[in-house]
């Protein structure tokens, strides 16, 4: 939802950073790839060492990129098929990264009462979450669209990000139990609906 609505937005606040990159010669393939890594190793490095505000802050900073070699990618009309497979392989690796952090974090950190809650819930959202831009590919490797869904990865980030932020404000570390459970729930239920999107359609071409 967020991915789609926000985006006119991002191309507003992001486009000078977006048109200088281009200016100084950088490539959207070279963003990709440090947006990717950096936000990455910036999760597993803070999160699990119990810096989240840091954290957050600094893989918020780095998840931007994920918005820039796009904007990029269309100012340079350099708009490639291998592009968006680098851009979707590197938002699988950032994502797991921040999850397998939250995890970590939940093992190491969380009070004893939410610990086995904290690490099952990022897992679950971690696995979950990874079936929604699955089922979206499949989709279109077959002929169809299944751009639809109540938590696209951008809902998903800045909701794991809000929990983070809260709980380093100093919410109860229950907030992060019950959020990433919430986030699984709401990743399944996407999938749920990219599935029943994906079967109206063929069912009124005649392929279901």
């Amino acid at each position: 939802m967020l991915s789609r609505s926000g985006r006119p937005l991002a191309t507003v606040i992001f486009g000078p950073v977006a048109k200088a990159f281009v200016k100084m010669g950088i490539s959207p393939n070279a963003v990709t790839i440090t947006g990717g890594v950096l936000s990455s190793v910036a999760a597993l490095a803070l999160f699990p060492a119990g810096y989240l505000l840091l954290g957050a802050l600094i893989v918020t900073i780095l998840v931007i990129f994920d918005n820039l070699d796009g904007q990029m990618a269309r100012l340079t009309g350099k708009t490639t098929k291998f592009g968006a497979f680098l851009d979707s392989t590197m938002d699988r690796v950032s994502d797991g990264a921040i999850f397998a952090a939250l995890a970590m974090w939940g093992y190491l950190q969380a009070d004893d009462a939410v610990k086995l809650a904290t690490v099952t819930g990022a897992i679950a959202a971690a696995v979950v979450g990874a079936i929604v831009p699955y089922a979206r590919a499949r989709a279109e490797g077959v002929g169809y669209s299944a751009s639809v869904g109540l938590a696209e990865r951008a809902d998903r980030l800045i909701f794991a990000l809000i929990l983070v932020l809260a709980v380093g404000f100093g919410a109860p570390h229950a907030v992060m139990a019950v959020g990433l459970w919430l986030l699984a729930v709401a990743a399944l239920f996407t999938v749920g609906q990219r599935v029943v999107y994906v079967y109206t359609q063929m069912k009124k071409a005649g392929d279901a």
